[in-house]
């Protein structure tokens, strides 16, 4: 059984159990925050939007070279 079938019945109990027949130990915890933090981002907050700009006043929307004003003269 996968870790979401065994969240989806009610079964994390014998999920455990499975792996840890396998073999699986725990988890070192340190391991595991830095795992979640490389691969999960937190809520926006409210007051931002993807096109809100950031703190260096840049929206992180691309822009095609030559498409902006000429600097160069």
């Amino acid at each position: 059984m996968t870790l979401a079938e065994a969240i989806k019945s009610d079964r994390l109990p014998d999920f455990i159990t499975q792996e840890e027949a396998r073999g699986v130990g725990p988890i070192d915890p340190a391991e595991f925050d830095a795992a979640l933090a490389a691969h999960v981002t937190g809520p926006q907050s409210e007051d931002r939007t993807s096109r809100s700009a950031s703190a260096d006043g840049s929206t992180g929307k691309r822009t095609r070279p030559g498409s902006g004003p000429c600097t160069s003269r």
